[in-house]
């Protein structure tokens, strides 16, 4: 074996490993945001409907207002 060999709980806390652990969380998190947006979790006939026009939460469809006689 080599000398002056580090186990592997020593190798692994080195800054290099610490700074890629750290990132990791984040590079997850931004992955899991992006499907949101494209809407991943959805099935198809939903993604579709999401771009259709007075679809969607705040945009009712007016009816016309008939006034009292």
């Amino acid at each position: 074996m080599a000398s002056g060999r580090r186990t592997k709980t020593s190798l692994k806390d080195r800054p290099k490993y610490k700074q890629k652990r750290r990132l990791k969380g984040r590079l997850i998190k931004s992955r899991k945001k992006a499907q949101h947006k494209r809407g991943l979790g959805r099935n198809k006939a939903r993604r579709q409907r999401r771009g259709q026009t007075g679809r969607g939460r705040g945009s009712r469809q007016t009816r016309p207002s008939r006034k009292k006689k």
